[in-house]
């Protein structure tokens, strides 16, 4: 069974060691597939996870959680809103070995998010944006129910997301504009 709970401070740097330094890195970051999204140091890490979304009192603006398989730890889900206009929520997802992909695990964390995420914010919106040579994320994404975003849309789905005063710092995405595949999820309000 999957579950998942925020990240606490102290358990920062395992969830860089799972995104960075794990089995599973080269499938979305670094070269020789990547070479536009290298492998970040522990203080690149830290730059861009800043503190807060591993504090209780600033799960507003988003947040780190770990993804639990029968109380396993076996990855993370990651939300951020600090960015985005109001009700929306930019996810990431990021399992620590290859040998839990493939199970439908990060499927039912993302379920779970989305859940968590309206009960608790109202948040009704989610964009999440792997790389265009991710096609099992982006196949992975669409079984939650995230829908692709045409080439042509792209510009005008990411104005509707990010606010205005960080479209030029997060507006590309991890892997520039032209590499990134947008998707996004939108739930009806009660």
């Amino acid at each position: 069974m999957i579950s998942i709970r925020h990240a606490r401070v102290d358990e920062k740097h395992k969830t860089y060691t799972w995104l960075c330094l794990s089995d599973t890195a080269s499938m979305h970051m670094g070269a020789p597939d990547y070479p536009e999204a290298p492998i970040p140091t522990w203080d690149e890490f830290n730059e861009d996870f800043d503190e807060f979304y591993y504090q209780e009192e600033a799960r507003d603006k988003g947040s780190v959680m770990i993804i639990e398989q029968d109380g396993e730890e076996i990855g993370c889900v990651c939300y951020a809103c600090f960015h985005l206009k109001p009700q929306k929520a930019e996810l990431d997802i990021w399992l620590k070995e290859q040998k839990y992909c493939g199970y439908g695990n990060g499927t039912q964390a993302l379920e779970q998010l989305c859940e968590y995420l309206q009960l608790q914010y109202n948040i009704n919106a989610y964009i999440i944006r792997p790389s265009i040579k991710n096609l099992r994320a982006v196949r992975a994404y669409e079984k939650v129910g995230f829908k692709k975003v045409e080439a042509q849309n792209k510009a005008k789905i990411v104005k509707e997301f990010i606010r205005s005063e960080y479209l030029e710092e997060f507006g590309a995405g991890d892997y520039g504009f032209d590499g990134t595949q947008v998707l996004i999820k939108k739930i009806k309000e009660q």
